[in-house]
């Protein structure tokens, strides 16, 4: 049985247990009060971040008018039902990762492609420019896209052996709940597939019906995964987007100020979100290596041969997850930044 190194035992609880409560926030009355869900357990980074950024933020924006409450850890359901809550009034707002992202906006899936993202860099100036594409398509649907942060970039992680190539992948069952895109990646890998709903996701694995999972650090950790998977290939399969939005209905039940107040300020939100998610992962990362788990190391020729495969799924997916226009903007605003970079050096 592996031990855990007292290193890594502050590591994980650093990430896993650091609690930030409200306090005295919700002792008093307010007169917008949104209530959100999220699958993220409490605690954990992102939690943490609502709470250190979102909540002070929206005070400060509306003098003081606008409390955000959240039910983390999946107790309004999974995002499935949390989105149907939404919709319905019973929450005004909901933040979670890539599998809600493409619930409330499926052209968002453009960004879920494997091997799109070189960096965040590359992130970060495609989320500049298409954050307002992707706002006005959730407008149409009701609903107001107010952050688009970062579930991060995912690895591989297994139970019973290390993917590190193409047999590899035959031979594992991997855990999918991200959607079309994931399960033709893993189809174009020649592996098999085993849709489950994230609530479900640990039972899945202790019982054996899978042995492998695609996802970011922080997952492994606030799961406890860390103590069941044995390899974690660090290869970037995928970027993957977390999201944090509102019903039209709330967004237009403030006053105008108030929108223009928090449309000017949530860049200042945004930014030291995603570094700290973007932190958090690598803090989660190394915990897990100091643990014990072990790394898959991937031969380049296999990379490439994984990237040759994954390039058609590009082209399979435009008219079913997205828009052929929002794959044309996308690889358009990479082209012309990479583009840029080369003529920098």
């Amino acid at each position: 049985m592996r031990k855990i190194s007292q290193k890594a035992v502050g590591a994980i609880l650093l990430v896993v247990f650091m609690v930030v409560l409200p306090g005295a926030a919700f002792s008093k009355s307010y007169e917008y009060v949104w209530k959100s869900g999220s699958l993220v357990p409490k605690g954990v980074g992102y939690a943490t971040q609502i709470n250190e950024i979102l909540v002070p933020g929206f005070l400060k924006a509306t003098d003081g008018k606008l409390i955000l409450k959240t039910y983390f850890g999946g107790i309004m359901g999974d995002d499935e039902d949390v989105l149907k809550k939404v919709r319905i009034g019973q929450l005004q707002a909901a933040g979670s990762g890539a599998q809600l992202a493409l619930l409330v906006c499926p052209d968002m899936g453009v960004t879920n492609l494997p091997f799109l993202f070189d960096n965040y860099d590359e992130v970060d100036h495609v989320r500049k420019a298409m954050y307002p594409v992707f706002d006005e398509i959730m407008q149409q649907e009701g609903l107001k896209l107010l952050l688009w942060l970062d579930q991060g970039f995912d690895q591989i992680y297994s139970v019973n052996q290390p993917i590190s190539s193409l047999e590899s992948f035959k031979q594992a069952k991997f855990l999918t709940w991200s959607g079309d895109i994931e399960v033709a990646f893993l189809e174009a890998m020649g592996s098999s597939a085993f849709p489950v709903n994230v609530p479900e996701f640990n039972s899945a694995i202790r019982q054996g019906l899978a042995d492998a999972y695609i996802g970011p650090p922080i997952w492994g950790v606030s799961t406890q995964m860390y103590s069941i998977i044995r390899y974690i290939n660090k290869t970037d399969i995928r970027y993957s987007p977390a999201v944090f939005f509102v019903s039209m209905e709330a967004w237009e039940a403030l006053p105008p100020q108030y929108q223009k107040n928090i449309m000017e300020q949530r860049e200042g939100w945004q930014t030291p979100f995603i570094q700290g998610s973007r932190a958090d992962n690598q803090k989660c990362m190394d915990a897990m290596f100091n643990y014990g788990v072990q790394e898959a190391i991937m031969p380049t020729e296999v990379l490439e041969a994984m990237k040759t495969r994954s390039r058609p799924i590009y082209m399979q997916m435009a008219g079913k997850v997205y828009s052929r226009k929002i794959l044309d903007q996308t690889l358009d605003l990479l082209e012309e930044y990479r583009a840029g970079k080369k003529g920098t050096n």
